[in-house]
């Protein structure tokens, strides 16, 4: 008996390790109100840190003076080779609201300073993690509040496309004024002698003009891909760098770097959540369109039904609004969902296959214009969408809620007024204690997060304010 028990626990034993173990990235979020006691805990901090690849965010109020100094640390614990580059950024400071739930204890101060850190520690011998650097870049800049498909712009050509639609003039769709780089056939350096298959994760931070490099994670069917546009920084970077991307000690300022997860034995879910954008009106069928434009809805005029489904938002709110309330209700941006099938109440956002920013409606002629290089199909469902009215409305995002643990999150937010600051004396001093860690990954940008709607989707960046996207291991 003792003998088969044994036999048994030494099976059993055999099993637990030869199982796998899940690839894992381990992530922290450092909140204080003074750098200096953020600094100093990061450096006794990674004295005792495993090495591994090291993946992180800086909040971009960081006295400029204190930036090198976090930059050296984190490359210093990246790896045990000094060949093999951390990654980080510059990252818009975490929204008061946000703060105020996971770090209740700092809910009264002024300002707050962040670090984000990621470590990847590989689930079994033939897992790594490949930090790269791409030059890949494009002309024209990203707007705000839209979605962009990486491998055409349309920016100026689709105003003007729209604009010639409603005077009658010729135009077809995806027409450019300008050629632009295909960037389909290039693929990442680092990565070149990777089979693309093997490539599960890919995390990215980039800076404007990105869209020739988000052409070539097409080619990376298999990962899933999340990151964030970094922050601008023309005032808070010492030489007026529009951004700042770290790649090991090296200041980058154009193009993107990341980490690719290679040999994984599966890919990290990706989530995204609008924010609490909330319906306005009931589902409507797209009954005729042209590219990117709506012509029909239900059979009716397109741009009517939007004014009508507007008025009547107002006409339910606006006796509770005061003066200022009710002109900013006037300033509210709308969104197009779109829907494969018919959706059901309540909305799920999260089965869109786009949520696009409607920039211009024409109600004499009924067309709506909306911001994608996605084609509207006739066929499809379009529901209308916006904020909610009030702050007490609106649904935070489940993501910055309780973000799980061992996960990466990345936040669309409005920009801040935070001013730059120069010396490491222009900020509070605190002690250690002061430094409260949570243990998600937390980063968060004015200028837009990275996502793919599904591994085998294009990468898009996503502008609309509150949105958030989550990598979380499976």
């Amino acid at each position: 008996m003792l003998q088969r028990s044994l036999a048994r626990a030494a099976r059993a034993q055999r099993t637990l390790q030869a199982a796998p173990r899940r690839s894992l990235w381990r992530c922290s979020t450092l909140i204080s109100p003074s750098p200096a006691s953020l600094l100093a805990h990061v450096e006794a901090q990674d004295k005792a840190s495993t090495p591994g690849q090291v993946l992180y965010a800086l909040s971009k109020n960081t006295p400029q003076e204190l930036v090198p100094h976090f930059v050296a640390a984190l490359q210093t614990s990246s790896s045990s080779s000094s060949s093999s580059p951390s990654i980080g950024c510059l990252a818009e400071v975490l929204p008061p609201s946000t703060v105020a739930r996971l770090a209740p204890r700092h809910d009264t101060v002024a300002e707050l300073y962040s670090l984000s850190i990621a470590r990847h520690h590989p689930s079994h011998d033939t897992e790594r993690a490949i930090p790269f650097r791409s030059t890949l870049t494009g002309r024209p800049n990203i707007a705000l509040g839209r979605e962009i498909r990486p491998e055409l712009q349309h920016d100026a050509q689709d105003d003007a496309g729209f604009e010639a639609f409603l005077r009658g003039d010729k135009w077809a769709f995806g027409e450019r004024a300008n050629g632009a780089r295909d960037a389909a056939g290039e693929g990442i350096e680092e990565l070149s002698g990777v089979e693309p298959s093997q490539v599960k994760e890919v995390v990215a931070l980039t800076a404007d003009r990105m869209q020739p490099f988000l052409a070539a994670l097409s080619s990376y069917s298999s990962a899933a891909k999340t990151g964030l546009v970094g922050t601008s920084t023309p005032f808070h970077s010492p030489n007026g760098a529009p951004f700042s991307l770290f790649y090991g000690t090296e200041v980058v300022s154009s193009g993107a770097i990341g980490v690719a997860v290679v040999g994984s034995t599966s890919a990290p879910a990706v989530k995204l959540d609008y924010g609490g954008l909330q319906a306005v009106g009931k589902p409507h069928e797209v009954t005729s369109s042209q590219g990117n434009i709506v012509l029909s809805l239900s059979n009716q005029n397109a741009a009517r039904l939007l004014l009508d489904a507007v008025n009547e938002l107002f006409g339910t709110s606006a006796d509770n609004l005061s003066a200022v309330q009710r002109s900013e209700e006037k300033e509210k941006e709308f969104y197009a969902a779109m829907f494969d099938s018919q959706p059901v109440h309540p909305l799920d956002l999260s089965q869109a296959r786009l949520v696009a920013k409607i920039m211009a409606g024409s109600p004499s002629r009924g067309a709506l214009s909306v911001e994608t290089e996605q084609e509207v199909v006739t066929g499809s469902y379009l529901v209308f969408v916006t904020a909610p009215t009030s702050p007490s409305s609106s649904s935070s995002s489940p993501a910055t809620l309780s973000p799980p643990p061992s996960s990466l999150t990345f936040l669309s937010t409005s920009p801040s007024d935070t001013a730059p600051r120069f010396a490491a004396s222009d900020a509070p001093t605190a002690s250690p204690g002061d430094v409260v860690e949570l243990d998600a990954f937390l980063a968060a940008s004015e200028n837009g997060v990275l996502f793919a709607p599904g591994q085998t989707g294009q990468v898009r960046v996503c502008a609309i304010e509150g949105a958030s996207v989550r990598a979380l291991e499976q």
